[in-house]
């Protein structure tokens, strides 16, 4: 059913970057009729100022359909794929460029910004407001009635800097509103008329639990901007250094797991992993957390020693069978966020929390046991490391895109490059479809467990709000 839509974005104008066309007007119209019909997921939408772009998975490959920007702005593509919400109201707060038959309300800005439409050629001064945002529930949230909670960053804790009202009529959450924008750095403007060397320290900062995805992404992009294929020690250091950090980023997420369920055996084996897993990285590249690693330094070991990998290949083990004992995590998390099969491919959620929700019912217990799967098969893979291909040059023209899987899913970045130095950026995180499906994991969910929740997601707000 996909066909003909992609159909359609193919005729359209060919571009400097592979998988790229530009649509007239009635062409993005007709593709917007044709995707009622299809079910072409949708990974991304920005903005460049002058054209809006769509990023489609078609099979194997990315397809990006691009639009003129009119004077009134460009038809919205929410009202037939709502992933599509959250970029439209970004692109509206950052060029000014509304969607016509979306949402236009603030996403990022809690009414501190010094300016509107910071992207815009010409950015307009606005005074802001004194003491930020008011939290204004909405509908949903007025309409559940009973006790309306906050949850977020201004609570004294460690908690994401984002918010959350939460509608509890009872003693289950029947409402959620999540508010943006804490997190956000204004990433797009600060790589504008950056050399890539120096860009690339912003992108491994982005998130730290997949700096390796989105320097291998942002590598990708370059290359096949600049129609240079990656040295082949770059390919090698990224397939290695990406499958570590999916260890670390998993065992991760697994000791705050045991922590909240109070299941100190857990907690305690995945934190001394952890661990063991930091000190692998100061081996092999003399550094604990794996920043600035894409292009790699020269000092980097081609690949972990064997007794580091054979006491994780044990840990994991271990870790695995406390997991499933009786009053183990996968006995306490059961039932508890569930994202649905259906849910998941409503909002465009990829990585091991769609593949947790194929297999399963897609609740916390299920998100676990897929991160568990995933350290084996990375400890699987170190230990015999298959030889890195060749990576395949697309483009050349000045424009490129490129795709890493981090661990809770793809990254994506695009750019174009004039006179050596970024022009355009755009990053695609996994974290922006995890938030706009928020009120679907957590509708039904008891306040006490939102927290366990949102670990269990892996859910980056510096990745979402950039």
């Amino acid at each position: 059913m996909s066909a003909d839509a992609a159909a359609l974005i193919r005729h359209g104008a060919p571009t400097p970057c592979a998988g790229r066309f530009v649509l007239e007007a009635d062409a993005w119209q007709a593709m917007i009729a044709g995707l009622r019909a299809t079910d072409l997921p949708l990974l991304g939408l920005w903005s460049d100022g002058v054209q809006v772009h769509a990023l489609f998975r078609h099979g194997p490959t990315p397809l990006v359909a691009s639009v003129a920007v009119s004077p009134d702005g460009y038809p919205a593509l929410s009202p037939v794929r709502v992933g599509a919400q959250a970029p439209e109201r970004i692109i509206h707060e950052l060029w000014g460029i509304p969607a016509i038959g979306g949402r236009c309300d603030p996403w990022l800005d809690q009414g501190r910004w010094p300016v509107a439409t910071p992207l815009a050629a010409h950015p307009a001064p606005t005074p802001g407001l004194p003491e930020g945002r008011e939290f204004i529930d909405g509908p949903a949230v007025m309409q559940a009635g009973g006790t309306v909670l906050g949850h977020g960053p201004a609570e004294g804790n460690f908690r994401a800097p984002f918010h959350l009202r939460l509608g509890l009529p009872g003693e289950r959450i029947v409402a959620v509103q999540p508010c943006m924008g804490y997190a956000h750095r204004g990433l797009a403007a600060r790589l504008r008329g950056l050399a890539p060397q120096q860009a690339v320290r912003l992108v491994a900062r982005i998130d730290a639990t997949a700096t390796v995805a989105h320097q291998l992404a942002f590598a990708r992009a370059l290359h096949n901007a600049t129609g240079t294929p990656m040295p082949a020690q770059g390919v090698a250091a990224g397939v290695m250094l990406g499958h570590v950090e999916r260890i670390a980023t998993h065992l991760d997420v697994l000791a705050q797991a045991g922590s909240m369920l109070g299941d100190g055996r857990s907690a305690t084996l995945a934190a001394t992993m952890l661990e063991q897993v930091r000190q692998a990285c100061r081996d092999l590249c003399g550094r604990r957390l794996l920043f600035d690693v894409i292009p790699p330094p020269a000092a980097l070991k081609p690949r972990m020693d064997d007794t580091q990998l054979t006491m994780l290949a044990a840990g994991h083990t271990a870790l695995h069978r406390l997991f499933w004992r009786p009053r183990g995590l996968a006995a306490q998390a059961r039932g508890k966020g569930v994202l649905s099969a259906a849910t998941a491919a409503r909002w465009g959620i990829m990585g091991c929390n769609a593949r947790a929700a194929e297999r399963g019912q897609g609740d916390v217990t299920d998100r676990l046991d897929a991160r568990l799967s995933e350290i084996g098969e990375s400890l699987s893979l170190l230990a015999a490391l298959p030889e890195s291909p060749v990576m395949e040059v697309e483009g050349g023209g000045g424009e490129g895109l490129g795709r890493a899987d981090g661990p809770a899913g793809p990254v994506w970045h695009w750019l174009r490059l004039e006179a050596g130095h970024v022009a355009a950026w755009w990053c695609g995180d996994p974290s922006l479809a995890l938030v706009q499906a928020l009120p679907t994991i957590l509708s039904g969910a008891a306040c006490e467990d939102v927290e366990l929740i949102l670990v269990s997601l892996g859910l980056s707000a510096t990745g979402a709000d950039l």
